[in-house]
């Protein structure tokens, strides 16, 4: 196990570890093996072309079973077309049938380790199943992916989720801790700390009618007029698996974990409401979420200190924000200055739901 664990770590070139982690070796290294992967299986090298906070995005795909599964939650980004000049490019292979070692052959536990080079060009990720490394100067990301049916949910729901943050925060695309809906155009805010009701204020509003664009993650663009757009990042939804039967038309689709660290099921919106995914929205509501043990659901107004703590604390420690500072602190205290903010504590009535968020949206301008 202990030589095991060693070649985990020393992937690649270099040590996925603080501080010995060489960011120039591991990318040349696994952007050599991504095309040695292309130029071995021709026949399945897929490409995707999208536009991810409003810029254009090439992603290719070596293997068929990945690339099918992998940009489930990216769909709704897609672009006809082709991207025109790329912006960011994500080449990722399956390495399932590549390793050596026989690290495949068991269930490993669930690992993060995030680490940078010294100069802060280069970003690497591991987890269980995915290994990533991102050129931030070149706006690049490659990235490893054992794909079979023992990859956690959260590596296939919302995958390359921090290499894909940290590029959006480089495009001045603020990341933050979020639901956003939308509906006739109008695009609402949906905030809170975990387990306040976002994911299932977010389907309970899809559900009724409003478009998508995420229930954890999405990118805030501050424009020179001073409004705002939000950007979708991922359709795909978490949700408690004991919740699961509240929405008994989306349990077919729900891929549920198999162990106790993956407490949450999964839904790729895509699967069940492919018309209601939007990809951009401008902002002009903000609603902080709090669970209530009552069926009405409450209105009133919020302050904007009170706005400013619920996405700052979400936003800037949960998240890798913690380097945007004060920059990133300022673009909220932006946003919550520009849009009405009200406190809603959601209740056991589903319904109540999403008629109190429209008639919020119904209500600015």
């Amino acid at each position: 196990m202990r030589d095991q664990d060693h070649r985990l770590r020393t992937r690649f070139g270099t040590t996925w570890s603080v501080g010995h982690f060489d960011g120039e070796i591991a990318f040349a290294t696994m952007r050599k093996q991504f095309e040695r992967a292309a130029a071995t299986h021709p026949g399945g090298v897929h490409r995707f072309s999208g536009t991810f906070g409003g810029q254009a995005v090439l992603l290719r795909t070596v293997g068929d079973e990945l690339a099918e599964h992998i940009c489930r939650p990216f769909s709704h980004l897609r672009t006809d077309g082709g991207p025109g000049v790329p912006r960011l490019t994500i080449d990722l292979w399956d390495d399932s049938g590549t390793r050596s070692d026989g690290a495949a052959a068991e269930r490993r536990p669930w690992t993060e380790t995030t680490v940078t080079s010294a100069d802060g060009r280069f970003l690497g990720q591991r987890l269980p199943y995915t290994v990533s490394c991102l050129d931030r100067e070149a706006g690049h990301i490659v990235a490893a992916i054992e794909w079979h049916d023992r990859i956690y949910i959260y590596e296939r729901a919302k995958p390359l989720a921090r290499p894909l943050l940290e590029w959006h925060n480089d495009r001045g695309i603020q990341v933050i801790h979020t639901g956003l809906v939308a509906r006739d155009g109008k695009g609402i805010l949906l905030a809170g700390k975990s387990g306040s009701g976002k994911s299932t204020s977010s389907l309970v509003c899809v559900r009724a009618g409003f478009d998508y664009l995420g229930e954890d993650y999405a990118g805030l663009e501050n424009h020179a007029d001073g409004s705002f757009t939000g950007h979708s990042l991922y359709n795909s939804v978490f949700l408690e698996t004991t919740h699961l039967a509240r929405f008994p038309e989306l349990m077919p689709y729900a891929i549920t974990g198999r162990l106790p660290e993956e407490e949450k099921s999964v839904i790729i919106l895509s699967q069940v409401f492919p018309g209601q995914l939007s990809r951009a929205v401008p902002i002009r509501a903000l609603a902080l979420l709090r669970v209530a043990d009552t069926p009405v659901v409450d209105v009133r107004p919020a302050s904007k200190g009170e706005a400013l703590l619920a996405l700052g604390v979400s936003s800037l420690l949960q998240l890798p924000n913690r380097s945007l500072g004060s920059r990133g602190l300022d673009i909220l205290a932006r946003l919550v200055e520009r849009v009405p903010c009200y406190r809603l504590e959601v209740g056991s009535d589903f319904a109540s739901i999403a008629r109190r968020v429209e008639s919020l949206l119904a209500g600015v301008p």
